[in-house]
């Protein structure tokens, strides 16, 4: 997400994404050193996309800010419209002083573990343009491409996971 009010962005989605209840099918992992959350992920089992059963319904607010995002994830629920079943990063982030040691990539081949199913499935994420490079060095091809009314377009990348 970009955009001045990033901030303000970033409170919105919080707010929709805290009401939203854990399921059995979500999977929440950090990365700590010693006592210090450095990095976390958070993804949905194939099937279980919370974009796709959650926020495409929501209504726009009324806030511009918010309506901005509101917007963005409207745009990234029409690109999720046509997949098969998949699972769904929808949180990746690592602490910025910590990029290039590893830490992201081993959150992400985790999760990618944890929501392996029986059945064959992809996991799809979404992506800054400059994450692009970061997600096709893990096996992450791009499929489409997203508007971002704040910045540039966002990537969806996916990855085979069986």
């Amino acid at each position: 997400m970009y955009g001045q009010l990033l901030l303000d962005r970033w409170g919105g989605s919080w707010d929709l994404y805290s009401s939203v209840r854990g399921e059995e099918s979500t999977v929440a992992l950090g990365a700590n050193v010693g006592e210090v959350l450095v990095g976390v992920v958070m993804g949905s089992t194939p099937g279980n996309c919370r974009l796709c059963r959650v926020l495409a319904p929501e209504p726009r607010p009324e806030d511009h800010p918010l309506a901005i995002d509101w917007q963005f994830h409207q745009n990234v629920a029409q690109v999720h419209a046509p997949l098969d079943s998949h699972a769904w990063v929808e949180k990746a982030a690592v602490e910025p002083a910590l990029h290039g040691f590893g830490i992201g990539r081993r959150l992400l081949e985790s999760v990618a573990a944890a929501l392996v199913t029986e059945e064959s499935a992809v996991l799809v994420l979404e992506c800054a343009p400059d994450r692009v490079s970061f997600y096709t060095g893990l096996g992450y091809e791009m499929i489409s491409s997203i508007a971002d009314p704040a910045g540039p377009d966002a990537s969806l990348m996916q990855h085979r996971i069986r």
